[in-house]
């Protein structure tokens, strides 16, 4: 009860004190900050507690790896603020405060690029691929006022078993640098064209759909599309992805006649110009032959895609016409 009784005349006090304009912030009570970002190094016992005046600069600890957090419980608080001679108690023995140091993680690619420039000197195929085989144990986060650059070390690659190894370093040359081993495989490559974009039956493939992505040769198999020609102007049998290789089967001619749409079957010779009216029995694209129904004589036919909407016929088919 007095304790309480002493800390509203404080507040009183301060309060009266405020209204003239006469408040420092040595006559405020220490306040424990419950959550700190660090830049730097080391934790300070200003970044704990506000209004210790000049105590606020005493280091006290190690700062935590940047991207990590520790959490600053009482009992340790209280230690630290007997042992600084900072008048301070916890309002309940639950407060703490959690200090985390500020990071940046280094971009997975940014290191790819590196290793590859670095084997590249020493002798890999040219435009070969490089795969990191411990790629998700490579997590690398640096302070966040850093520059986070790359380097790596200690190169070996064997062109026998095209495999490498090495140590990546960065800040690149910083002494606190943070250093990881990584291991990998070296790929020949091969450029091909996929689908920049997710696309559909019924779609027609554009130069304007198409980008270029480096692969592994092994992936490019005989059945792979890796010239743009033969997918421009095509059309997906079904709905195909983004960025895969694309197959000869997984793409067709534009479709102009579908199954069992209305079709104009025309004869033409020398002589004659005969139609009549027709349904198709499969869906066709301009060249293929497909089968066609005379909706007058009921007899089916082989007929060739001309376009939307219409068939010929060779002259041997003159008798399909004949009951039209």
């Amino acid at each position: 009860m007095i304790r309480r009784l002493c800390l509203r005349a404080t507040i009183a006090g301060l309060a009266l004190a405020a209204a003239f304009g006469t408040v420092r912030a040595a006559d405020l009570p220490p306040q424990l900050k419950p959550s700190v970002v660090l830049t730097g190094e080391a934790i300070h016992l200003g970044d704990i507690w506000e209004n210790i005046g000049d105590k606020a600069g005493t280091p006290l600890a190690n700062a935590p790896a940047p991207g990590k957090r520790v959490t600053l419980e009482t009992r340790w608080l209280m230690a630290v603020a007997q042992s600084y001679g900072i008048d301070w108690r916890p309002a309940s023995p639950f407060e703490r405060s959690v200090v985390e140091r500020a990071g940046q993680t280094i971009d997975i690619r940014t290191i790819e690029t590196e290793l590859r420039e670095a084997l590249a000197m020493e002798g890999i195929p040219a435009g070969a691929s490089i795969e990191i085989s411990n790629r998700q144990q490579l997590h690398i986060v640096v302070p966040a006022n850093a520059n986070p650059t790359v380097a790596v070390k200690d190169l070996s690659y064997d062109p026998r078993m095209n495999r490498f190894q090495a140590v990546v370093e960065s800040p690149a040359g910083s002494p606190n640098s943070v250093r990881f081993k990584v291991n990998g495989n070296v790929f020949a490559s091969a450029r091909i064209p996929v689908l920049a974009h997710p696309m559909g039956r019924g779609e027609v493939i554009r130069e304007a759909d198409i980008q270029w992505v480096d692969v592994r040769e092994e992936v490019v198999r005989r059945d792979v599309i890796a010239n743009a020609r033969m997918l421009i102007g095509q059309e997906p049998r079904y709905q195909l992805r983004a960025g895969a290789p694309v197959r000869t089967n997984e793409v067709q001619k534009p479709v102009v006649v579908g199954k069992n749409s209305s079709v104009t079957i025309v004869l033409r010779s020398k002589f004659m110009t005969l139609s009549a009216q027709g349904r198709a029995a499969e869906d066709g694209s301009v060249g293929d032959v497909i089968r066609v129904t005379n909706v007058q004589s009921k007899q089916t036919v082989d007929a060739r895609v001309e376009g939307p909407g219409q068939v010929s016929v060779m002259p041997g088919g003159l008798r399909t016409l004949a009951h039209n």
